[in-house]
């Protein structure tokens, strides 16, 4: 906690964090529905992959964007785990707004550290604005930046299941031209 005794707050600096906050959730649902919509597609494309390799039917192609989408279905998947954290936080600067954090301590615990930092105006604009932080951290380090390889390796299976098909039938299309 800090002196914030004399400090004080323009009116709107709640609506500020607010909005912030609300970004934030925001751009992680964005994430959540980028990632499910390239999982989807990836899926089907996976299954029809290994349903035509199983039949013997699967030119190398197919098995080219078959195995792009899966490294891209995977890396979708990743963006979306969550992480709750498997251990007790001790550092006093963890984000006790987080799940992660504040479910490994007594409700009592809790409850004593939120109303510890909501004497002041300073001291709850910190806690949110910890919050936003280590949530935009969070967006920045792992959602975003799985989700932009995931898009990346799925546009390049892509590019390259069309070059493959293009060399697979290039004495058909050299017959049409």
């Amino acid at each position: 906690m800090s002196d914030s005794s004399e400090r004080r707050f323009s009116a709107q600096a709640i609506h500020l964090v607010r909005t912030a906050t609300i970004s934030n959730l925001a751009l992680s649902q964005m994430a959540d529905q980028k990632a499910s919509l390239l999982m989807g597609a990836s899926f089907v494309v996976f299954s029809l992959a290994v349903g035509q390799a199983r039949s013997g039917a699967a030119s190398p192609t197919l098995i080219l964007l078959g195995c792009f989408a899966f490294i891209a279905a995977f890396l979708a998947v990743a963006a979306v785990i969550p992480s709750a954290g498997s251990k007790p936080v001790a550092d006093t600067r963890a984000n006790i707004l987080f799940f992660g954090v504040f479910t490994h301590m007594d409700e009592e615990e809790f409850a004593d550290r939120v109303i510890d930092e909501l004497g002041a105006d300073e001291d709850v604009f910190r806690l949110m604005l910890r919050d936003i932080y280590q949530n935009g951290q969070v967006l920045r380090r792992r959602k975003y930046r799985l989700l932009g390889w995931s898009y990346r390796v799925f546009m390049l299976g892509l590019t390259l299941t069309l070059a493959s098909f293009l060399i697979e039938q290039r004495e058909v299309i050299s017959s049409l031209l």
